[in-house]
């Protein structure tokens, strides 16, 4: 048994060597996370839900790159509160952002009421717009995002980690064009969404 365990050592410590411990996160790996997430005055503006975490590739441009950064290294049961300025997570905010629409623009059946949220079309893909003020012909809309000029702290764990499967991959990251396919138009960075959007949103 000695000789045995003897022979077994070297190979145990190359396993380890080579990383066969407890998996960490880091790129492109798929990550289960629990968190809440508040305000600077103690308003939680979203939380995973009881045993239901929260999924999402590291790197695929899903989550605040502030937030992925934050948690990078972490294994399995880790807890952290990673505390976030605006300009890293939705930015400040701008008030150019906020345009006077006109009312008939509007779906006549859609119920507008100031303070809610709406999910809308834009040229730079679902954004969520907040209602302002509201006259009898014109909406003033806020472009920005609702948690836009705010700082953030997130309070998370992680639940589990693993490889991300072929189709996941090629998913989050799609192959360059060939040589035959000619060269395409840049593609602009995915919007961070790691923050879900206030109670109320449509």
């Amino acid at each position: 048994m000695k000789r045995v365990l003897s022979r077994l050592a070297p190979l145990l410590m190359i396993l380890v060597i080579l990383g066969c411990g407890p998996a960490a996160v880091v790129d492109k790996k798929i990550v289960q996370m629990s968190y809440k997430g508040t305000l600077a005055d103690g308003t939680v503006f979203g939380q995973s839900q009881p045993d239901k975490p929260i999924e999402f590739m590291i790197g695929a441009g899903k989550m605040i790159p502030a937030l992925e950064k934050g948690i990078m290294g972490l294994k399995v049961g880790a807890k952290k509160k990673i505390e976030i300025k605006a300009a890293d997570a939705y930015g400040e905010y701008d008030k150019n952002a906020v345009q006077e629409v006109p009312k008939e623009q509007f779906p006549k059946d859609l119920k507008l009421a100031v303070g809610q949220f709406y999910r809308v079309n834009s040229p730079m893909g679902p954004r969520t717009v907040t209602i302002i003020a509201i006259t009898d012909k014109s909406v003033s809309v806020d472009f920005n995002h609702p948690l836009a000029g705010k700082d953030l702290t997130f309070e998370i764990e992680i639940v589990k980690i693993r490889d991300a499967t072929k189709q996941e991959l090629a998913a989050a990251f799609p192959a360059s064009p060939g040589p035959s396919e000619g060269p395409s138009a840049p593609q602009g960075a995915p919007a961070p969404q790691g923050a879900p959007a206030p109670q109320g949103s449509k």
